[in-house]
């Protein structure tokens, strides 16, 4: 691992980095069993961080992390080794499979240099010294939260993977466990979803980063491209990515721009994986800072064209309603929520935050026991009814027989349509609302619980360049954004006419 812009005097070196360039080497390819060269942005951190409680290090994919995290496990069990002072170094991972892979680069070096053999070794699940107390051990996110540790260093490692349960309770573990020793905290991610338990440390690290301090303890280091930068431009993939022409490839990204001009999903990857910028699923359909600036709470809609989509629930989760306006030219759409009290009780112990930010500003009713039944469903749509000048309402077909049926007998057959959730039904409407997010021909009554779901939403293309988006591959909820696509597929498909589509009785769904 070399680096072609290193500025660093050897004499400058701190002991940390003699002791990897001494003692670590490269374990993979043709460059196994090589010294390593420490590269600037890694020099950056090890003299950085000195004397920091905790680390927070943002990092697109292939700047070679994993390795570094290696490096910094063997200094650190090294420098107790010098010192006696019984190292206990933790590698934090999301899975047992990436904790793995930490553990076997750590292994891996060892087992390539002797003189290395000569202080650790290797057990399957440890790195042990020989003849003194001090270990290296792996924690993942999806088991228990391991109280009763004493690390002298915690690594952990993408957090934004980490398990939305279980994960929270392994970070507070491993931070409350060094108070009793001089110990660090480094945590190494790359971008993730947005409104998960990593994003909101996110938000925190740059908060210090703008405001050193309101933390002295905390060093925030990040490696990304702002919204508003062009993703195609060579110079904004050297900002985000500092091993550029190292462990990333100049030629790689090329290509992968280059098919990104042309197919949105692949944008959505360079902008996520290489360029750091956080989303909302592993392959977001909107991205969430481009929702958000369609914000317009003030909106004057009394004379537009108005729809319902409806997105019903399954017992005890949420049941999702969007209102859709039309002028001729732009849209607007204002969300409203059901959810039982025992569903929202599971999400304030999962989201405790996001579900304050939820009942504060958020247009939500709690309905009171386990089960929204059809009584509320109907209540609600008449609520809205009353409301707006509705001029049909759009239901997925799942779960909504009995509601529909009530509908129908109340405002007419020709007044309540299922919207199968297809590639058919849903390809047009889905590239219309992007189109109208990017454009800004799309406004919004900022609800932060569909801001939540359309960050939670993927973008699924098939062979025919049909979009869709799947529930069953979500990492939660997308209630919200299929009652705003339902809307639009009712728009799409019968209501583009100047004339209104529900005086005809040949409107067929599929």
């Amino acid at each position: 691992m070399t680096s072609q812009n290193a500025t660093v005097e050897a004499a400058e070196y701190s002991w940390t980095e003699k002791i990897i360039e001494k003692y670590c080497v490269l374990t993979e390819d043709e460059h196994a069993g090589k010294p390593v060269k420490l590269m600037d942005w890694q020099r950056h951190l090890i003299r950085n961080s000195q004397g920091k409680r905790m680390v927070w290090l943002e990092i697109p994919r292939k700047n070679g992390k994993s390795a570094f995290i290696a490096m910094l496990a063997i200094a650190h069990m090294l420098e107790g080794f010098k010192n006696n002072s019984n190292p206990q170094v933790v590698l934090a991972a999301a899975t047992r499979e990436q904790a793995g892979i930490l553990f076997a680069y750590v292994r891996n070096m060892i087992l390539y240099n002797p003189e290395l053999q000569k202080v650790l070794e290797p057990f399957r699940k440890e790195i042990r010294l020989k003849g003194r107390p001090g270990f290296l051990k792996t924690l993942t996110s999806d088991g228990g939260s391991n109280h009763g540790l004493n690390p002298s260093l915690v690594l952990a490692d993408e957090c934004h993977a980490w398990n939305e349960v279980k994960g929270p309770d392994l970070w507070e573990a491993l931070r409350t466990s060094m108070a009793a020793r001089d110990s660090q905290m480094i945590a190494i991610t790359t971008a993730g979803g947005a409104y998960t338990f990593a994003h909101k440390w996110h938000e925190y690290a740059v908060r210090v980063q703008e405001q050193p301090e309101i933390d002295p303890s905390w060093l925030t280091i990040i490696y990304g491209a702002q919204d508003h930068e062009d993703p195609h431009d060579p110079k904004v993939w050297a900002k985000a990515n500092p091993s550029l022409g190292v462990t990333v490839s100049m030629r790689y990204l090329e290509e992968l721009s280059n098919t990104a001009k042309h197919d949105e999903p692949t944008l959505l990857s360079l902008r996520k994986l290489h360029l750091n910028q956080w989303a909302g699923s592993a392959q977001p359909y909107i991205e969430l800072a481009k929702w958000l600036k369609c914000t317009n709470k003030k909106k004057d809609i009394k004379n537009w064209r108005c729809f319902l989509g409806v997105d019903l629930a399954a017992v005890n989760d949420f049941t999702a309603y969007a209102i859709l306006f039309f002028n001729g030219e732009e849209f607007h759409t204002v969300q409203t929520y059901q959810i039982t009290e025992h569903g929202m009780k599971k999400r304030k112990n999962k989201y405790p935050n996001l579900v304050q930010n939820w009942i504060k500003n958020g247009s939500l009713e709690i309905v009171k026991g386990e089960v929204t039944t059809t009584a509320h469903r109907v209540a609600m749509i008449e609520r809205l009814m009353e409301s707006y000048p509705v001029e049909g309402i759009f239901f997925d077909p799942w779960n909504a027989a009995e509601t529909v049926d009530h509908m129908r007998q109340r405002y007419g057959k020709n007044f309540c349509y299922e919207v199968r959730q297809s590639a058919l039904m849903l390809n047009e409407p889905m590239k219309l609302l992007y189109r109208s997010v990017v454009t800004g021909n799309l406004t919004h009554d900022g609800n932060p619980v569909t801001a939540w779901m359309i960050a939670n939403t993927s973008l699924i293309v098939d062979k025919n360049d049909n979009w869709t988006f799947s529930k069953d591959k979500a990492p939660d909820r997308i209630d919200g954004t299929a009652a705003i696509l339902t809307a639009l597929a009712g728009f799409v498909h019968n209501a583009q006419t100047g004339l209104s589509a529900y005086d005809q009785d040949d409107i067929i769904f599929v």
